[in-house]
């Protein structure tokens, strides 16, 4: 056979039988757009679960995983610049798809609404110190991303207790 007479079965086979397999390419090719679009949305090197404290205006405690979604080792520097605000640790280091527990302490104190950032930078295999990683940082003129919390205290923002009475 002739090189277009082959060419010419290839578009005939693709216009009859093969064009619900080109149908099949292209609707797989819209998915992996949308799902490229939803991964490009989802990878954030690291999340904070809850992204919310809250607090009673007598203070209390609000505990909050820290999670790395990367294959890099991350330092973390936590800031909150209300003294009635505490937060431990002040700087961490997350091993790759690992997570860490950061604890928040509120004192006694006026309503209000604050926040905490959370600012954090890939760094190497052999960095241990996440607080001379961010001086480096800073010395060098990086850019640091960052996330926040949002720290709510109020009268009614305590933890939310069940009252049921169980009848025997």
């Amino acid at each position: 056979m002739a090189k277009e007479d082959i060419q010419k079965e290839t578009k005939e086979s693709n216009s009859k039988g093969g064009g619900a397999e080109k149908e099949k390419q292209d609707k797989s090719a819209k998915n992996s757009d949308c799902d490229e679009a939803n991964s490009e949305a989802s990878k954030v090197p690291i999340t904070i679960d809850p992204e919310e404290a809250r607090f009673t205006n007598s203070g209390g405690k609000s505990e909050h995983m820290v999670v790395n979604f990367t294959a890099k080792r991350m330092a973390i520097k936590i800031r909150c610049g209300n003294a009635l605000f505490r937060v431990e640790p002040t700087h961490m280091i997350v091993e790759p798809n690992k997570c860490r527990q950061l604890t928040i302490n509120r004192m006694p104190g006026p309503i209000q609404t604050d926040k905490a950032i959370i600012q954090y930078i890939d760094i190497e295999k052999d960095v241990q110190d996440a607080k001379a990683a961010f001086k480096a940082a800073d010395g060098a003129g990086t850019k640091i991303p960052y996330i926040k919390i949002k720290l709510v205290a109020g009268a009614g923002c305590g933890r939310k207790m069940s009252r049921e009475v169980l009848e025997e």
